[in-house]
């Protein structure tokens, strides 16, 4: 070990659950296995019982899929930590003291520590922090990018929008093809045609690798290639000298070349074998010759004579291409001189030069145009990107980092870090350049670092993600990092994944080589605490944990490990191998696991274990596009699209999902009708789904030609798969059909899939229900994961890299912001012949590097046992695990670590003992009536009985998202109408429309009603930020009208508005102005449980009815269970609490539009008065819980109604205040009833402790 990683654990933390404070910079280093996740759900404990909540924090890792589990192992230890609080609440300082000192969590220990005192307020702030938990941020740092560029766009200087593309590959392939022939086009004739000829100009395809690579490290320098020039002159001279050449020519030396030719014995028999010698001047040199004369130069290179022109050039080279010094045993020189001196022999010698530094020229051709089109690529791709509105995550990341540049990038970052303050960073190994470059602009600053927290967690030992463009340079350049600027350094190093014997003897194996190369250190681990059950065989518990099996052959390997596997298999049903839980667990498939460093040691492993009869469970890299049942619902769509096309129907009817056969299809082509009946479907089908949108037709489609019965009609074993994938591409169309809009744009965007299947996460094959076996996944596939016994193919096997498109090295150089030395990435071609030698020896100490993490992944998957497969009978290698095991005389030996016997013979199979019965189902008959998940419905889905009454009962099956100003109606504008009070010019010509509406809202959610100093500065923003393509309809119409262009007067006139809507009196006198920051809420969220029975709509009109309001006709949401809102306003006057809804609803251009009749009138149209009544039983069920001594007719108040357009500081002018009565409540209460279900309260209503303070404020 190095002394740099000596100094480096002097100032180590093992603790960091107990020890970390959170601020500064911290690192944490978690090695496999050591409860990485347990330790992080416990600092975000922690976290958040200190200074920060979730909304002021971020977390990032590697994948979705780890984003999830960490934000639900968070959510469980708040709620574990919680109930432990709980249950300390009645204890005395002395019982705590006493319960602390036999507590094994560690978190539970610093925290009832920490909280002895505060066991109470510990309780309430954990309730708070879970209630708030949706606000707590964790993703990839691709998406938090996302979030950063939308949510801080004015302060980014990026407001642009740009969506995430599908098509990111596509349109790097079309760019390659682009520049390619820009290229081509731009090269002289004689340049390409030989290009051709030699086949150094590749397809497309061929530099789609390379290219990815070099995006993948954009942030690196790419070493310049200089064009070329191609010199083929002296190549063709010797070529055309060549093709002079004649049959007597070859004949001057037969002497030499016939077997009984008079030197033919002195040539050295060694470089040429029986007859070769002979061969090349009577057969291949001919031919050659023979092709020259006929077709030219162009034959030379035709792969048909390549074989001879190998055979004459090998008189010059050797096999390895290097000169002979000569073909002649000893002998006289004269005879010597006469071969090497004849005319054709010289012709050779030139010819066979000349060709080589041809091939050298071409090659650095082709060199040069693998860095033209990666270099070109990489700066094209952004503006084909920005053309389309279109970004990668990739792109996104650079677009951050350079809106990080500069001084307004210094204030970006000051924005985003008071914003959120903490961020947990994990999986840092897999960090790229890029991505560091952003995180340290805002969170490792080094004037403002000490100001937030930044936790950096990750293992150097498992970054195995280079392909991706993950660095250990950047790792360790982001270390030295925190620890110049005082980071405090924790080490996980108990592990708690495996049974303790293969913990001491895996760490044993790492302790001999504990250098990974790359600044990569091993730190010895220990076994944790947490007891492992054993694994218990025929030799006892945990007997020999890594076992290694030489093979005697290496084509044997897969066969062999599938009859070990049969093996143990067989012991788990003699109850001989089982783990020793309780009950024991008895070893099957599901418990055992095949990695392999490639696909093709897991093909041959699956077919030989499919021969023995054992279950695989294989993860999918497939395209669910790829599949047949993709290409029939292509079929089915182009039906759909082209209804009276017969090639297409019959396509589709000769589909699985309609299950027609040829000889089906040929009779019904002989009937009258023909297929008629069938294009008539497809037509009602198209106007379907171009009428009522995608998914209504297309299920309307598969239950009328029954597709979910014809696919499984028969028995196949792909039925499920079938069916799954049916599904899959049902709901990805369905998605997709909200993104694009008309049945032509996702019509086209299908059968792209189709053409094009990628291997993108969303895409790929789902696991089936059934999926259980053996598991055989790749290493990389199996980082994170774990399993009882592993078998490792190929863990001595030498090292190849594969797709060797770019080298990696380093160059020093000196940064000249902080004045010091330090390492930058450097990229280059991979091309021997320009790369220097140590450039090269850098570029495979990085790639043998990753290998090494690569295996020390796989070498920690298994909890119980390994089976290491070895194929080097000599104990040579020094690859892949033999790194650590050794050679010959110096094998790695250990109590727990032992050779296993190879099996001899294919072990029988047996039967477990007790066969489980067979139950025969029976499917019941589709039920026609239809059904409903209990579901949520709203006020907007309840009032939709006008032009959506189709729609009946849609929230029965779909969740809608309704926006702030999603119930506004707006009455026409009408033209040449003689105004007696017009409104004032913003509040008349302010646009209409939900997201008009949705911008007024969102403004009065963020000012303080008191403090009109922040106003403009709040509308600017609100403007630029979220709403440009208002503000630019709004700016247009103040052009149109005063023919010049002044922002800063639509600003004032917006302020003046807000002031008028603020003065305006609503109840007794009562303005909104009147009210401290304290004293309302704004989006006060609420779930209002109803009764478990169908909601009674009919009651609920006829009771406000009852009350002199008439109400329209309403949807019934039979399946709702939950009334769902957001109350603009709820506000405490300083006797009752009332509620207020702002309206930009557009009544007319004339203040008396805006009167109490007009718009009692507008919200009868707009059902608002069964809204007021929804929101008023929402905050009364409220009080009732929260409040004490809640009296309804003490303190419910009023709902009022804000006319925003029509309020201008004077009484009864756009407002109207609805004081319902205390009985009219009570009763709309009970008919809305209580799911029986919900007992808590906390469902009812959110923000449950904001509002509780307002009347004590």
């Amino acid at each position: 070990m190095t002394a740099q990683s000596q100094v480096s654990t002097s100032n180590m933390s093992y603790q960091p659950i107990a020890d970390m404070s959170f601020q500064g910079l911290h690192w944490i280093e978690a090695s496999a296995g050591t409860g990485k996740t347990f330790t992080l759900s416990s600092l975000m404990v922690r976290i958040f019982l200190g200074a920060y909540l979730p909304n002021q924090v971020i977390a990032t890792t590697f994948t979705r899929a780890a984003a999830a589990e960490l934000k639900s192992r968070v959510r469980a230890r708040l709620i574990e930590t919680l109930r432990y609080f709980e249950g300390c609440q009645s204890l005395t300082e002395r019982e705590i003291q006493a319960k602390i000192a036999v507590e094994q969590d560690p978190l539970f220990i610093k925290v009832l520590t920490d909280y002895a005192q505060r066991v109470g307020f510990a309780q309430e702030r954990l309730k708070l922090v879970i209630d708030q938990l949706d606000g707590l941020f964790v993703g990839t740092l691709d998406s938090f990018s996302q979030k950063l560029l939308r949510e801080f766009s004015f302060e980014s200087g990026k407001i642009e929008r740009a969506d995430i593309t599908d098509d990111a590959q596509s349109y790097t392939q079309q760019l390659i093809h682009d520049v390619l022939r820009e290229w081509i086009q731009a090269q002289p004739q004689p340049v390409v045609n030989y290009l051709l000829m030699s086949q150094q100009l590749k397809s497309v395809e061929n530099f789609i690798p390379l290219v990815n690579d070099t995006l993948n490290f954009a942030s690196a320098t790419m070493v310049e290639v200089q064009s070329p020039n191609l010199k083929i002159d002296a190549f063709e001279k010797h070529l055309s000298y060549l093709a002079q050449i004649n049959e007597q020519d070859i004949e001057k030396l037969s002497e030499y070349y016939l077997e009984d030719g008079q030197y033919f014995d002195l040539i050295n028999k060694k470089a040429f074998s029986k007859g070769k010698f002979t061969k090349i001047f009577r057969e291949s040199l001919p031919q050659v010759i023979s092709s020259l004369k006929v077709y030219g130069k162009e034959s030379f290179f035709s792969q048909s004579i390549q074989k001879n022109i190998l055979e004459v050039q090998s008189i010059f080279l050797d096999s390895k291409g290097n000169y002979r010094e000569t073909i002649f045993k000893k002998c006289d020189q004269s005879v010597v001189d006469g071969f090497y001196n004849d005319q054709l022999t010289k012709i050779l010698y030139e010819l066979v030069n000349a060709k080589l530094d041809l091939e050298s020229q071409l090659k650095a051709y082709s060199t040069y145009v693998s860095y033209y089109l990666s270099s070109e690529v990489k700066k094209r791709l952004p503006q084909v990107l920005q053309q389309k509105s279109e970004t990668t995550f990739a792109q996104q990341i650079r677009t951050l980092s350079e809106a990080l540049q500069g001084e307004q990038g210094r204030r970006f970052a000051q924005f985003v870090q008071a914003r959120y303050p903490l961020i947990l960073v994990d999986e840092f190994q897999d960090t790229n350049q890029d991505q560091d470059d952003m995180l340290a602009r805002i969170w490792r600053d080094v004037q403002r670092y000490h100001q937030g927290c930044m936790i950096m967690v990750g293992d150097p030992k498992q970054a195995i993600y280079g392909f991706r463009g993950g660095d250990m340079l950047t790792y360790n350049k982001a270390r030295l990092d925190v620890l110049a600027k005082q980071g405090r350094q924790y080490s996980l190093k108990y592990n708690h994944r495996s049974v303790q014997k293969l913990v001491q003897v895996v760490d044993a194996l790492f302790q001999r080589q504990q250098d990974f190369g790359e600044q990569v250190y091993y730190q010895p681990v220990e076994a944790g605490t947490r007891p492992h059950p054993a694994l218990v065989d025929a030799q006892g518990e945990n007997h020999v944990p890594l076992r290694w099996l030489l093979l005697e052959d290496k084509k044997n390997e897969a066969q062999q490990v599938a009859w070990k596997i049969r093996d143990l298999i067989n012991q788990g049903i003699q109850q001989q191998l089982y783990v020793a839980d309780d009950p024991p667990q008895f070893m099957g498939a599901n418990d055992i696991a095949v990695l392999s460093k490639n696909h093709d040691g897991l093909d041959k492993v699956q077919f030989e274990l499919e021969r023995l009869g054992i279950l695989v469970n294989r993860p999918s890299k497939r395209s669910v596009f790829e599949s047949q049942v993709a290409k029939d619902v292509g079929a089915l769509l182009t039906a759909m699209m082209h209804p009276f096309d017969e090639a297409k129907v019959r396509r589709a009817l000769l589909s699985r999902l309609l299950a027609i056969d040829l000889k089906q299809l040929l009779e019904l082509e002989k009937q009258a009708n023909g297929l008629s009946q069938f294009m008539a479907d497809f037509d009602d089908i198209r106007d379907m789904w171009i009428n009522k949108g995608f998914l209504s037709a297309w299920q309307y489609a598969l239950n009328l030609f029954k597709v979910w019965k014809n696919l499984v009609a028969y028995q196949s074993r792909d039925n499920e798969r079938t069916v799954v994938n049916l599904r899959h591409l049902t709901e990805l169309l369905s998605q997709h059909s909200e993104q694009f809009q008309g049945a032509q744009k996702l019509y086209h965007w299908y059968l792209k899939q189709l053409h094009l299947p990628a291997e993108r996460e969303w895409e790929l094959e789902r696991k089936l229900s059934n999926a259980t076996g053996v598991q055989l996944m790749t290493i990389h596939q199996s980082k994170g994961l774990e399993f009882k016994i592993v078998f490792l193919l190929g863990a001595d096997k030498d090292f190849k890299e594969m797709n060797k498109t770019l080298n990696f090295s380093t160059l020093e150089q000196i940064n000249p912001t902080t004045g010091q030395s330090e390492l930058q990435r450097i990229v280059a071609v991979n091309d021997a012949n320009l790369l220097d030698p140590a450039v090269i020896e850098q570029h495979n100490e990085r790639a043998e590097a990753e290998q090494h993490r690569l295996w020390y992944v796989a070498l920690t998957r298994a909890s119980h046992r390994v089976y290491a497969l070895l194929q080097d009978q000599e104990y040579k290698s020094n690859t892949a695990l033999a790194f650590w095991r050794g050679q010959a005389g110096n094998l790695f030996e250990h109590p727990a670590s032992g050779n296993e016997v190879l099996l001899t013979e294919k072990p029988i199979r047996l039967q477990p003992a007790q066969q489980q019965e067979i139950i025969q189902l029976q499917a019941l008959a589709f039920p026609e009536q239809r059904f409903y998940p209990r579901s949520k419905t709203s006020f907007s889905a309840l009032a939709q009985h006008l032009s959506r009454k189709e729609a009946m009962d849609a929230l029965a099956v779909l969740s809608e998202k309704v926006g702030s100003a999603d119930d506004e109606i707006n009455h026409p504008v009408l033209e040449d109408v003689e105004l007696s009070q017009p409104l004032a010019w913003i509040k008349r010509q302010f646009p209409m429309g939900t997201t008009a509406g949705t911008f007024l809202h969102e403004i009065f959610e963020h000012i303080d009603f008191q403090d009109s100093g922040d106003w403009g500065l709040e509308i600017h923003r609100r403007f630029k930020n979220d709403s440009p393509l208002l503000w630019q309809e709004l700016l247009g119409k103040y052009q149109n009208e005063f023919g010049q262009d002044d922002e800063t007067q639509l600003v004032l006139w917006m302020q003046a508005w807000l002031a008028d809507v603020l003065e305006t009196p609503l109840h007794a006198g009562f303005q909104l102005k009147q009210l401290k920051v304290d004293e309302h809420l704004a989006e006060f969220p609420f779930y209002l449980s109803l009764s478990d029975h169908v909601l009674a709509i009919k009651r609920i009109q006829a009771l406000f009815q009852e009350y002199g309001i008439d109400l329209l006709d309403l949807n019934e949401a039979n399946s709702a269970r939950y009334l769902t809102g957001s109350i603009d306003l709820v506000y405490f006057d300083g006797q009752r609490y009332h509620i207020a809804d702002y309206k930009s609803n557009f009544l007319g251009a004339d203040q008396q539009s805006y009167n109490h009749d007009a718009i009692q009138l507008n919200m009868s149209h707009a059902s608002y008065w069964l809204q007021a009544g929804l929101y008023l039983v929402a905050l009364h069920r409220y009080l009732k819980v929260n409040l004490l001594d809640y009296d309804i007719e003490e303190h419910l108040g009023q709902a009022s109604y804000l006319y925003l357009r029509g309020m201008n500081g004077q009484p009864d002018q756009g407002v109207l205040s609805w004081r319902a009565s205390p009985e009219f409540i009570l009763r709309l209460d009970a008919i809305l009833g209580y799911f029986a279900e919900d007992t808590s309260t906390e469902n009812h209503v959110g923000k449950t402790s904001e509002l509780s303070e307002i009347s004590h404020s």
